[in-house]
């Protein structure tokens, strides 16, 4: 990448996306090290990303926010948007990856009068971008962080090194490291996290992509008997309920933390496991960038294009190799399922064992 001396980096999604973005994010900076670089994101993201070494500075929209904001009044949602505008136009971005596959924020960056805007072209949506990357089907059959890495190559640049970024502080660290004393648990003992909702950024959908319950207490329940392991719930705040359920189900050795820890520290925590159980969301991509072994549940979703990344012995992905409908997330779209999600409620606790005792019995040799 030639020329470029303030670049602005695009991405509206949630954790995992963002997480995927983090080798370009890198790429970047080491083609660019002088370069001036800044990251438009989400509320949620911010976090993930204020973590982040190779960034200059960060930029928040948040569409929600500004849709509520209207509804209370539309000119302070126009102030709002248009201080945002301002704000970036004075950056002088000479160059933007658009990383949104939406028009609504090429046309963004049309009006922050970024000269050069270089994104994917996704149902003609990408048309105020002034170079566009073409994938007419969506994502498919390689993953995003590839796809990710063939737009930058479009640009001349190599990303070198796939592994997600995501750094922990030494504070954060610190209270994890506390906190396990504080219960009780010690180094020598096998810690295991267990993630049984997660995917908030599916919504309403999140649902169409989460294990039973139930396959998770047989799982928590056998890790601890074979391994004498220490299992960690986590979960959000609105996830409380069906955590502490599980929690109580495993036996004295579970530990309910749903709703108890920011940010900052469940990374932490999730940095001292030796295996965390997740389904497909954000969680099991902030475990892999820790480089934490994983089995991840996938129903709908292919983990060819959305699984932990970099694909290696330590992530395992349990899902219904079989089922001929599965994956049927395509072009970003879920479709209703005639067979009551079979690809999830068929998924038997053995087949999630099997990839945990294989992935710990990987560390252990």
């Amino acid at each position: 990448m030639s020329g470029p001396r303030r670049i602005l980096i695009v991405n509206p999604f949630g954790i995992g996306d963002v997480l995927f973005s983090t080798p370009l994010v890198r790429a970047v900076r080491r083609a660019c090290p002088e370069a001036y670089v800044a990251y438009l994101c989400n509320r949620r993201t911010q976090e993930i990303l204020r973590r982040n070494t190779h960034l200059d500075e960060l930029f928040i929209y948040e569409k929600d926010e500004l849709v509520a904001l209207s509804e209370r009044s539309r000119w302070q949602a126009a102030r709002a948007l248009l201080a945002l505008i301002r704000d970036i136009r004075r950056r002088r971005f000479d160059l933007a990856i658009d990383l949104s596959l939406g028009e609504r924020y090429s046309f963004l960056l049309a009006l922050f009068r970024v000269p050069r805007r270089i994104g994917f072209d996704f149902r003609r949506r990408g048309r105020f971008l002034t170079h566009r990357f073409v994938i007419i089907e969506g994502y498919q059959e390689r993953h995003v962080v590839e796809y990710y890495g063939q737009l930058l190559a479009w640009l001349g640049v190599r990303m070198r090194d796939p592994q997600l970024d995501l750094a922990t502080n030494h504070e954060d660290l610190e209270g994890a490291r506390q906190r396990l004393q504080q219960l009780g648990i010690g180094r020598r003992r096998r810690l295991i996290g267990l993630v049984p909702a997660g995917g908030i950024s599916w919504g309403l959908q999140a649902n169409f992509r989460r294990w039973s319950k139930d396959g998770f207490i047989a799982v928590g329940r056998a890790l601890q008997r074979r391994h004498d392991a220490a299992i960690l719930v986590f979960g959000e705040p609105k996830d409380h309920e069906v955590c502490v359920e599980i929690t109580r189900a495993v036996g004295e050795s579970a530990i309910d933390l749903s709703g108890q820890t920011t940010l900052g520290q469940f990374v932490s925590l999730i940095a001292q496991c030796d295996l965390v159980i997740s389904n497909d969301g954000g969680p099991i991509h902030i475990a892999a960038s820790q480089q934490v072994p994983t089995v991840s549940i996938f129903g709908p979703v292919d983990p060819t294009v959305y699984g932990p990344y970099p694909r290696t012995s330590a992530h395992r992905v349990a899902y219904r190799e079989d089922l001929r409908c599965r994956p049927c997330y395509h072009q970003f779209k879920l479709p209703p399922c005639p067979y009551e999600r079979a690809c999830l409620t068929s998924l038997e606790p053995e087949a999630v064992l099997e990839a945990c005792e294989e992935t710990l019995g990987r560390g252990a040799s």
